[in-house]
């Protein structure tokens, strides 16, 4: 669609407005700030559909149906239904994303959004500064997640331009409540948790809720283990029915070791020297190989309700994260000799985070004439310090890819050293309003940042850059009667860029998306129909120059279309979502890395009146290319077709489920990383069949 399709969308929009603006009646709601409350229930079952939930991301209480914008959410019943180990696996499901395209990786949850990456974001807050510096949320301690797509930076500051992936986390609810669960599964996983809530004052002005998970998992990869726990204690003042104060706590680790061995292409993509290396081989070495993370973190939330008519929200957030990581993996660039052997590299690294975020506005939902306004003003500031020590990397011994003999390995060669730290200070206001007049609905909104990003160099000279950016964006939509809302929209997106090019700091990178789509809604809320076209625009985008290690400036065009497709027939729910897109550099026209242009799923549950619930899911993952690090287009990965299943059955407290991914087992590579001249880089797995058995007893 072209920018003059989009203004003839626009005024066809317009037009369909005009009887509604011409007959647009006083009587519309008064505007009025609905109650505080704390964990309220959710709106009658109708299987994957969400009616009338408002999602944080947009920083408003404007259900998602009625916003000019793509959100989508991931509630708690598809994340169970479909067995969602992490975030990674709970957006499988998602239309314009695809999860999981660095394939299967104790390290953290990747995802393309429409062909970008997104933002890493957790309560509303950024949750992830720099490379492998913190820990995974878990999945056990999320109510949903929220995917805002395109462009966002006019909510958020700073947001990749493929959007934010929100997780919202479990806080205390006034019923009484709670589980003990117990898990098996494949590659030796055993896991229990407990989630328990409830008020604990007579009066019910004191609330808690307590989340604990304990995990000891082995892995699809040799001597990699996936151990962890969650303790997540949280508490809720009602001091007034007019005031909310809510004190989350989050200790979290994980340990075991780095999945990703980074293994040739000869053997993995294409043919090897001695066949097949299989998805299972560690080439590090088991009594020294290690990746340990560990966060504390604690949250405040505060609402308070100043009239019927204004309000106050803060959220703040302080995150400590320490990550201790001990690796080898296959040196990059040369396959296997004709024995087997191939070269490592040995790489050790310490890393942590000092991180302070908050997010304050006054919100309103106000009556002007014929108009009724939900309305933002806000503030928000990050500042952000991740530091790296006791660095080394450079050349380890060999082994043998197709028969491991651990123990070769000279560590009095190691020499670490002090890396230089990074911190970003952030600050930003913005407004947001969102306006109805009758079925006509305009949001907009308007936001300034400050930014400087700082390199901290260890010889004590640093490198600051500051940048300084205005973003907005602007949606219009028409609400027909019968549940159909066509709508259109633009966004623009800005994040700054820390390091050098050719000894000069890097620009930000910038973009802007164009959308145009359709949400419907059936009246009985047993249909839920989206689709939307998108054009996106991406200046100053860092990609690789020459080797892995120098970086480029360029642009990206990505544009494309996504349709979903949410029903329940009685007892059956299914969901159907399409993703069709081209992702380019605009100066060479080569296919962006990474990414799949078409993506498709399909899950579907039946639950009989006697118990027992069934699920099924298919999906599919187009062909995508590797880095081409400015020598031409990267290997290309082949498309792949997964299954899933879920049984389950409940009786009185207890349910009992058994999930499975990849049912048949399909051993098959999910992305590699370019070439250079001739040779071809390293690849990694997707990940391989996964059961895993569930028991619940619920008070």
């Amino acid at each position: 669609m072209s920018n003059q399709d989009f203004a003839a969308a626009a005024a066809l929009i317009t037009l369909l407005t005009a009887p509604a603006l011409a007959a647009a009646q006083q009587e519309n709601d008064a505007g009025t700030l609905a109650p505080v409350e704390v964990g309220a229930e959710g709106p009658a079952d109708n299987g994957y559909i969400t009616v009338d939930e408002p999602a944080s991301t947009g920083k408003l209480d404007v259900p998602v149906e009625r916003q000019p914008f793509s959100i989508e959410t991931v509630d708690r019943e598809l994340i169970e239904d479909t067995g969602a180990k992490n975030i990674q696996d709970a957006l499988l499901y998602s239309p314009g994303v695809q999860a999981g395209n660095f394939g299967f990786d104790t390290r953290g949850d990747s995802a393309k959004v429409r062909g970008l990456d997104p933002s890493q974001y957790l309560d509303g807050l950024r949750a992830s500064y720099g490379n492998y510096t913190g820990v995974r949320p878990n999945i056990y301690a999320l109510e949903s997640l929220e995917v805002l797509k395109g462009p966002s930076s006019v909510l958020y500051g700073q947001a990749e331009l493929g959007g934010i992936v929100n997780a919202v986390s479990k806080l205390p609810k006034p019923q009484k409540q709670g589980e003990i669960q117990a898990q098996v599964g494949s590659f030796d996983h055993k896991q229990i948790a407990a989630d328990v809530t409830g008020p604990l004052s007579e009066d019910g002005k004191l609330l808690y809720r307590l989340v604990a998970l304990k995990r000891d998992s082995g892995t699809q990869v040799d001597y990699v283990d996936n151990n962890g726990y969650v303790f997540a204690p949280s508490l809720t003042w009602l001091p007034t029915d007019d005031t909310t104060v809510t004190l989350l706590f989050n200790s979290q680790a994980d340990t075991g070791e780095v999945s990703a061995q980074f293994l040739p292409a000869e053997g993995t993509l294409e043919p090897g020297v001695l066949g097949d290396i299989g998805s299972e081989t560690f080439v590090g070495e088991p009594d020294w190989d290690r990746y340990d993370r560990q966060k504390d973190e604690v949250t405040l939330f505060l609402d308070h309700r100043l009239n019927n008519q204004w309000g106050f929200s803060t959220t703040a957030r302080y995150t400590e994260t320490e990550v201790e990581t001990r690796e080898h993996w296959a040196a990059i660039g040369a396959g296997p000799a004709p024995d087997g052997t191939i070269n490592r590299v040995i790489y050790m690294t310490d890393k942590g985070t000092e991180i302070l975020n908050f997010d304050m506005r006054l919100e309103g939902d106000v009556l002007w004439g014929p108009t009724r306004h939900n309305l933002a003003i806000g503030l928000d500031r990050q500042d952000a310090l991740w530091t790296e020590d006791n660095y080394f990397q450079g050349a380890g011994t060999s082994i043998n890819v197709y028969n491991p003999d651990y123990g070769n390995v000279n560590y009095a060669a190691l020499d670490p050293e002090d890396r230089p730290d990074n911190q970003l200070k952030q600050t930003g206001v913005y407004f947001i309003d969102h306006m109805e007049i009758d079925r006509v609905v305009v949001s907009g909104a308007l936001r300034y940042d400050d930014t400087t990003s700082s390199t901290l160099g260890v010889d004590g000279v640093d490198t600051d850059q500051d940048d300084h950016a205005t973003t907005g964006r602007l949606g219009l939509m028409y609400r027909f009667d019968f549940g159909l809302s066509p709508y259109i929209s633009y966004s623009e997106s800005f994040i700054p860029n820390l390091g050098l090019s050719g000894g000069e700091t890097l620009d930000p990178t910038t973009g802007e998306q164009r959308e145009a789509g359709v949400k419907y809604r059936s009246s009985e809320h047993d249909l839920s129909v989206t689709a939307a076209w998108f054009d996106i625009e991406e200046t100053n985008r860092v990609i690789p120059a020459g080797s892995p290690q120098e970086v480029d400036q360029t642009g990206a065009v990505v544009d494309g279309w996504e349709v979903s497709v949410k029903k329940r027939w009685g007892n059956v729910s299914v969901l159907a979502n399409y993703t069709d897109l081209e992702a380019k550099q605009d100066e060479t026209g080569n296919r962006l890395p990474y990414v799949s242009e078409k993506v498709a799923s399909a899950w579907g549950k039946y639950e009989m009146e006697n118990g027992f619930r069934f699920g099924a899911g298919v999906r599919y993952v187009g062909d995508s290319v590797g880095a081409d690090y400015g020598t031409g287009p990267g290997p290309v990965v082949p498309s792949v077709t997964l299954y899933d299943a879920m049984v389950g059955y409940t009786t009185g407290p207890w349910d009992f489920s058994i999930t499975g991914k990849n049912l048949a087992d399909k051993e098959y590579v999910s992305w590699c990383r370019g070439q250079l001249g001739d040779q071809t880089y390293d690849c990694g797995f997707g990940e391989r069949r996964v059961i895993l058995g569930e028991a619940s007893y619920n008070f």
